[in-house]
């Protein structure tokens, strides 16, 4: 049996690098809501799909540059975020509760993509998204780095934004105690919507 190439092995681990990127960046947002709201969301990946597919729609239909197009899906999927959770607010969604409804939103959202996008292949494609830089025998894609780096910068703000503003302070506070953090002034209605 022989043994894979180590510019195989190189180039997969590379790969794997590139997807945990991305992988932790979603699970941060997760694990944010749930430590702040202590509402399981399962509707946060199929709501990321979502931002994928119009990201594809405005860059191949609008004929927007795909990270233009974060100027408008992010600041959307904000006031979808808000929404819902005025919603879970509304009714007083309990965690159990949140698992279910979040469940059906995301079945809700995944029939959306396929009915409008159907299961076909699709490719974005920019002038950016075939560049490769080589490094020694390895082959790094721009799109994939610029993932990884991104992710990697956006993980390190938001622990730093948690760990040393007043704002991230209160959220710390909120998520341990809310009723406590209430009662020296924190509205953490407010920033359970943020």
């Amino acid at each position: 049996m022989a043994l894979p190439s180590l510019t195989l092995l190189g180039q997969s681990l590379l790969s794997g690098l590139f997807i945990g990127g991305l992988y932790g960046l979603l699970g941060l947002g997760l694990s944010l809501s749930w430590g702040m709201l202590r509402l399981i969301n399962l509707a946060h990946f199929a709501l990321a799909f979502l931002g994928a597919y119009l990201t594809y729609q405005l860059a191949t239909v609008g004929r927007l540059d795909p990270l233009l197009t974060l100027l408008v899906i992010a600041p959307c999927f904000f006031v979808v975020g808000v929404g819902l959770h005025l919603v879970f607010a509304r009714f007083s969604v309990t965690p159990f509760a949140s698992l279910l409804v979040t469940f059906g939103v995301t079945v809700i959202i995944e029939s959306l993509i396929q009915w409008v996008w159907t299961a076909d292949f699709r490719k974005l494609e920019s002038g950016y998204g075939a560049v490769s830089f080589k490094v020694g025998t390895l082959f790094v894609p721009l799109p994939e780095l610029f993932t990884l780096v991104t992710a990697t910068a956006l993980s390190l703000l938001t622990w730093a934004w948690l760990r040393f503003t007043d704002l991230g302070k209160a959220i710390r506070a909120c998520a341990e105690d809310a009723h406590m953090a209430a009662a020296f002034g924190v509205n953490d209605r407010r920033l359970a919507l943020l």
